[in-house]
């Protein structure tokens, strides 16, 4: 079930990183960090008060939570549309999403000895290679200062690991709600980002127009309510690297859509495909 809910949240941060790319232009990546983080909260606030999935929490859980929300959120997904936006989707997800199932796997092994299956081990060997190969980052479509934008996208990949692993500390050690646990998480890494936009003497409040109000609305409910809630879900009933491995898969999404939308694909793209979609069900089944 686990593996599920990580295809799920790929699914939903594919769809939302088109949507965030094209707000750019309006917004910072600290502005953009906070204003979704801000809707995705009032959103869970709203589903947790109805539905009343909320438990009290041990004091010895609250740090890791906490960590893994600033550093996952905060730091992670700064770096991530950072990197958007100076060397586009493509080659974002490419790098991102490549380097964080490696990271999340190792330190899966060292902070919780977590070790993957033979199957799941020869899955993640088809799935990271394919990346390159379905998103071609050598000839991406947008790309501005490259040096600096592979350096957020590594660095967006490790927060990632970080976060996925804090998090799975804290479902190992206790049956936390996966809605309560996105809402914490998500507030954590909000909660720092006036500061820092203050310091960075970056206005906090917004002029957006009607649609792109819309747009950050929509982008925000798949990429960080669903998204982040999908992912909560997935570490809670599987192993992080397995999750963070499945995740990845975005880039293959990515990959579809770009395709939908009249893009072209070489040979070379459509055996990664076929190598990814072979991982995964290797991962699925094992």
């Amino acid at each position: 079930m686990g593996e599920l809910f990580a295809l799920l949240a790929a699914l939903s941060w594919t769809v939302a990183a088109y949507g965030f790319r094209h707000l750019g232009g309006q917004l910072t990546p600290l502005q953009l960090n906070f204003w979704k983080g801000v809707l995705a909260c009032f959103g869970l606030a709203v589903f947790i008060a109805l539905s009343g999935q909320w438990i009290a929490l041990p004091a010895r859980v609250w740090t890791p939570l906490l960590l893994s929300g600033l550093i996952g959120i905060a730091l992670g997904d700064t770096l991530l549309f950072s990197a958007l936006n100076r060397i586009g989707e493509r080659t974002t997800l490419t790098i991102a999403e490549s380097a964080a199932p490696l990271f999340t796997i190792g330190l899966g092994m060292l902070w919780l000895g977590e070790f993957l299956t033979l199957w799941q081990w020869l899955g993640a060997a088809l799935i990271l290679p394919a990346l390159f190969w379905v998103l071609e980052p050598s000839n991406p479509t947008h790309r501005n200062h490259p040096l600096s934008g592979l350096s957020f996208a590594i660095g967006a990949a490790l927060c990632q690991a970080l976060g996925i692993i804090l998090t799975r500390q804290v479902f190992l050690s206790i049956d936390l709600p996966a809605s309560q646990g996105a809402l914490l998480r998500i507030a954590a890494g909000v909660a720092v980002l006036p500061l820092v936009l203050r310091l960075r003497n970056q206005p906090i409040w917004l002029r957006l127009n009607a649609r792109q109000w819309l747009l950050l609305v929509i982008s925000t409910f798949l990429g960080t309510l669903l998204g982040i809630w999908f992912q909560q879900l997935a570490v809670k009933h599987a192993e992080a690297g397995v999750v963070q491995t499945l995740i990845a898969t975005c880039a293959i999404m990515a990959f579809a859509i770009d395709r939908l939308r009249g893009n072209r694909a070489s040979n070379k793209a459509w055996v990664g495909l076929a190598l990814a979609f072979s991982g995964v069900a290797l991962i699925a089944l094992s």
